[in-house]
Parts: structure tokens; sequence; C-alpha cells
């Protein structure tokens, strides 16, 4: 199955892959030292509205694809306090993209509300990246080895 959750032996392989995702915004943030200013077609923070770009909080991948032509992507789910904001973006070789289909920007929305955008994800995802709906092709976008890099922390220093 090309499909793969959290669970599944083949997600941390495809979730590092595209561990330059929240990369960004650990360096967007100040969380992690960069050599150089993120790269602009990398910085998906700028495809959020923009009174939303310092409220995004956790970044955690939910679901991972892979065809049977080598194509990959993976599904991010972005969210602030209180899961307001919250966005996802699908993550692949060439950038990611805002699906605004599945975000909710509305601060003062009712909870019902997001978990109707969850339903809807849950329900809709898996069948849109089986039909292929977000498989791209062409050159990839180079990743700086910094931002796929996370920074070794005191716990890693101690092993």
């Amino acid at each position: 199955m090309p499909l793969y959750e959290p669970d599944d032996a083949a997600f941390p392989a495809l979730e590092e892959r595209f561990g330059w995702f929240p990369g960004v915004l650990e360096v967007e943030y100040g969380e992690r030292e960069a050599e150089r200013e993120t790269p602009p077609e990398l910085n998906w923070l700028r495809l959020l509205p923009e009174a939303f770009y310092w409220d995004i909080e956790d970044a955690d991948c939910s679901l991972a694809f892979e065809s049977g032509d080598g194509y990959a992507c993976t599904i991010w789910d972005v969210s602030g306090e209180d899961d307001r904001p919250w966005a996802v973006f699908v993550v692949d070789d060439y950038g990611a993209r805002l699906l605004p289909e599945y975000s909710l920007f509305d601060p003062d929305a009712e909870d019902e509300a997001l978990e109707e955008i969850l339903r809807r994800a849950a329900d809709e995802l898996p069948d849109r990246l089986l039909a292929g709906e977000f498989t791209r092709h062409g050159e990839p976008l180079p990743i700086p080895e910094w931002l796929l890099t996370p920074p070794e922390t005191e716990d890693d220093e101690q092993e």
C-alpha cells in the first residue's frame, strides 16, 4: 500500500526525507541557527495569511504517500495555540503546497468547525493522494543540508 501512517514501518523514512518542512519553522522562528536565510521557494510560512506568520507552534507529519513511479509526498499539519490556526500542506521534492480546504484561519471558530475540517481531511486526502491529484514531476528543489539536519541536542551529545 503506498499510503503510510505514523505507525507504519515506511513512514519514518518519508517523514525524514521531507524533514526540511519543520526545519523552516525552526529557522524562521530562531530556534535553529542557519547558514543563511531560508530559500523563498521553501519558506512555506509565506503561504499562510500574513496575520498568522508568527502563530504556528507545531508541525506534524500525519500521512505519507509513495507511488509506484517513485513520486513521494507527505501531509503536514501545522497548528498554533489551541489548534488555531490550523493548516494542512502537501510536501514533496518540489516544495510545499497549502491545502486551504483543510485549513482554518479563524481564531474564533467553534471546535465543531475544526472537527469538520479534520473529518473531511481524513476522509478525502487518502483518496486524493491515491488518485494522483498531488503528484508532480520535474526538477526537485535543492534543499540545503542545514535545513534538513536538525541541530544536535544535549541528549544527543550525551549518548
